[in-house]
């Protein structure tokens, strides 16, 4: 038997659903179409160890002021924005491709024999090869690995029941513009979002039609995950801080966060109807998005509250070949 640590797929697909139709968002299909995929074995949520509060430091040219205010949560996205667009996308040549790789762990909830939950974490990557040449295909190579932590009384065993190789999970796939679930992975029209960002702040807040708990929250949502695709120009990431920074209820909840070896700042924003919070992480010294996560508020399925039950880190290099 298994279920889901906070909303299921389904919930949150259609939520960001809702929000982003009619929003461009490059590389979103990719994403969605490997959940998809994973739905069809288990219900999978992201979730690693959150990281303590230290004390307020200077990083670069941002003073980081200390975790729980929203004003100064503000100013750190807005810092930013000015930071990241100075910046200079990778330009990739004709024989080369812009390799975007996504490091994620999934916690997924099962029950032991006893009857009690538990959870097991399964760390995933998903590595995407875009070619200079628009007419080359481009390639998607994705992977679960073997679980890492577990939760509750026999979780390890739960999980070796569990445990199904599937080759629409796992596996390489080709495809021309990566429409690797039928769909172009990269929008033209996401050159049409607005770079003011109050204009694209408010673009955002009129594409909501529902499907989440709050305008607030799907607002939000949409600029994460304008942010997670890892493909956003320096010019529309800086917008998209500028955006954040107009949320209602963001704050810096955590000044020192490391995920894959890379240290940042989180900012994040708690739904008054869901026990778990929202962030993103920022490398204050460049702008950089480090990576997203959800954060579990209160104890479930074995997983104790502070657990982050969503996470994902996006890196992108220019390579001479795919696989």
């Amino acid at each position: 038997m298994t279920t889901t640590l906070g909303p299921t797929d389904e919930q949150i697909t259609t939520m960001r659903r809702s929000v982003l139709d009619g929003i461009p968002v490059a590389n979103l299909e990719a994403e969605r179409g490997a959940a998809r995929a994973r739905r069809q074995r288990r219900s999978p949520v992201y979730a690693a160890v959150v990281t303590a509060v230290v004390a307020a430091v200077v990083v670069g040219s941002i003073v980081l002021p200390r975790a729980g205010d929203e004003a100064q949560a503000a100013t750190l996205l807005r810092e930013a924005a000015a930071l990241t667009v100075t910046a200079s996308d990778p330009v990739v040549a004709p024989g080369q491709f812009l390799r975007t790789t996504t490091e994620a762990v999934y916690a997924t909830v099962g029950q032991n024999r006893a009857g009690d939950m538990v959870t097991y974490l399964v760390p995933s990557t998903s590595t995407v090869y875009e070619p200079g040449d628009p007419a080359a295909e481009w390639t998607l190579v994705r992977e679960d690995h073997e679980p890492t932590t577990f939760y509750g009384d026999d979780a390890e065993q739960v999980a070796e029941e569990n445990r199904v190789e599937s080759p629409e999970t796992n596996g390489t796939w080709r495809a021309r513009d990566g429409a690797f679930y039928g769909t172009p992975a990269a929008d033209p029209a996401t050159a049409d979002l607005p770079r003011d960002p109050q204009e694209l702040y408010d673009h955002l807040v009129a594409s909501y039609d529902g499907g989440s708990n709050s305008r607030d929250e799907a607002t939000w949502v949409a600029i994460t995950d304008l942010l997670r695709t890892g493909t956003a120009p320096a010019d529309l990431r800086s917008a998209l801080y500028g955006a954040a920074a107009l949320v209602p209820g963001i704050e810096i909840v955590d000044e020192h966060v490391t995920i894959d070896g890379v240290t940042g700042v989180a900012l994040g924003r708690e739904e008054p109807t869901r026990s778990e919070r929202q962030d993103i992480v920022i490398d204050p010294s460049t702008g950089e998005l480090i990576g997203e996560r959800v954060v579990q508020l209160e104890a479930a399925y074995g997983a104790p509250a502070g657990t982050v039950t969503a996470q994902t880190s996006v890196t992108r290099t220019i390579v001479d070949r795919a696989p």
